[in-house]
């Protein structure tokens, strides 16, 4: 059997939902393939709030809305700062990337439970080999936009190698409560990295990560004492990627999300880059210049990920750097600058360089 389309987007998340929402919208002919569709990413589900506006999300999709965070210093130093100007919005990914999937379909996105096998390049059409319902199906498309993930089956299947990545350990808690996201850092629980506490629509989500996945059950220990929070037992493991900056295309084959590696350093938040890159992958193929997806994520994102890949190397490479970092965000300049620069999405020059004054002996 042989199915035929412009666009084929592999992987349901909110990427490639996003990236098949925007292309239907314009009246391209376009199948979402999803391996399946009841698996639900482990991820705190935090996102701006104002991204709801930006990219049209429905906000149903909102459990809390958290109003400040906490930084809290290997030394126990604790520091509560307002979001002021904005707020953080807490979803479910299990049923916000099912409803984004469903909003794609309703804007005329053929979506198909199926796994992705290989690809082909015959001329300028690709065919790829899918399994849907237990039968080999070829997938005949003009374009092709990998969102499938860390794991990306099409970055394997072209012999591009894995985007770097970190292993992080999480649970869903349904005893402990906080009404902030809590931001914990220390080598002993969260080395190079930190130790999280997010509300969650019944209790909260503790995690951690680590660079070597076989030590990430103890620092998760670790962190759960020094929390004083106690685990149910039901963790579970996950990878993430470092962001390089060096994949966007090959050929007609785009990648966006996790497959390529859009994860903020230093913060780590990959759901609104996601989307983000889906969108403008989209554009690329609906102005028929795939190429501008390139230049238009630089355009947007580069210069705040390469500023926070800087800042990332800085103040988590010890202890006592993370120190520097919570103190200086006890200055109410140094909160302005990071809440327009991370929750308002303020890629203005002024903003960028307003950041860059406040850090720049770290950034040599």
């Amino acid at each position: 059997m042989k199915l035929t389309t412009k666009i084929l987007i592999v992987g349901g998340g909110p990427a490639g939902s996003t990236a098949a929402r925007f292309l239907a919208e314009s009246g391209r002919e376009v199948i979402l393939l999803e391996k399946n569709f009841s698996f639900v990413k482990p991820c705190g589900g935090g996102i701006p709030l104002s991204t709801f506006d930006e990219l049209d999300i429905p906000k149903t999709l909102i459990k809390k809305e958290v109003k400040s965070i906490r930084l809290i210093s290997p030394l126990d130093e604790k520091l509560d700062i307002e979001l002021r100007g904005g707020s953080l919005a807490i979803t479910e990914r299990g049923e916000f990337d099912r409803v984004l999937r469903n909003v794609a379909e309703e804007h005329g996105a053929h979506v198909i439970e199926g796994e992705f096998y290989g690809i082909t390049l015959n001329n300028t059409i690709y065919r790829v080999e899918a399994n849907i319902g237990g039968e080999r199906i070829e997938i005949v498309s003009e374009y092709v936009i990998a969102a499938d993930g860390v794991n990306s089956s099409v970055r394997r299947a072209l012999g591009i190698k894995p985007s770097p990545s970190f292993f992080t350990v999480s649970e869903k808690l349904k005893e402990t409560e906080t009404d902030c996201c809590e931001f914990w850092f220390g080598f002993s629980h969260a080395p190079g990295l930190y130790s999280w506490i997010f509300p969650s629509s019944e209790g909260v989500s503790a995690g951690t990560g680590c660079f070597e996945t076989g030590k990430i059950n103890d620092l998760f220990k670790i962190f759960t004492e020094r929390r004083k929070i106690k685990s149910e037992g039901l963790k579970r493991i996950y990878k993430v990627p470092r962001w390089k900056g060096d994949l966007y295309n090959k050929g007609k084959i785009m990648f966006v999300g996790d497959a390529a590696g859009q994860v903020l350093p230093l913060s780590y938040e990959g759901i609104y880059y996601a989307m983000k890159a889906g969108e403008l992958a989209a554009r690329a193929i609906i102005e028929e210049r795939v190429n501008e997806y390139k230049r238009m994520w630089k355009a947007s994102f580069q210069k705040r990920f390469f500023l926070m890949h800087k800042l990332s190397n800085y103040f988590l490479k010890n202890d006592s750097s993370t120190e520097k970092l919570v103190a200086l965000h006890k200055r109410p300049e140094v909160q302005e600058a990071s809440i327009k620069l991370w929750l308002r999405k303020d890629s203005s020059r002024d903003s960028l360089q307003s950041y860059i004054k406040l850090f720049r002996k770290f950034l040599i």
